[in-house]
């Protein structure tokens, strides 16, 4: 029985280790925004994009969030947790999905 338990437990655990995996292979790049000021946690976007970002975040000012730009069928998907309304939340995807993905994937790497 301990040797069934352990083995679920393995397939578990590498499951998600796969998910995770796939996860960050899709992702383009993860913004950090609080009060209007945008910074770039993970991955990279062109200069002119993350203008455009900072412009949407800045007037009036997000308090508080997390935006992941991920690969999703040959698009961008702006994926957004925290504190945004309506308004700011279509503004972002506005921004982003102007942009082809093969000249988001082109951006800096930070």
């Amino acid at each position: 029985m301990a040797v069934l338990v352990a083995c679920a437990v393995g397939v578990a655990i590498g499951l998600l280790l796969v998910w995770a995996s796939a996860r960050a292979a899709i992702t383009i790049a993860v913004l950090r925004i609080e009060k209007g000021s945008v910074e770039v946690t993970r991955g990279g976007l062109p200069p002119r994009v993350l203008g455009d970002l900072r412009d949407v975040a800045a007037r009036p000012p997000i308090e508080s969030a997390t935006v992941r730009i991920v690969r999703d069928r040959g698009h961008a998907r702006v994926d957004i947790q925290g504190k945004v309304d309506a308004r700011h939340v279509q503004r972002l995807r506005n921004v982003i999905g102007n942009v082809p993905v093969a000249r988001l994937l082109a951006g800096t790497r930070r």
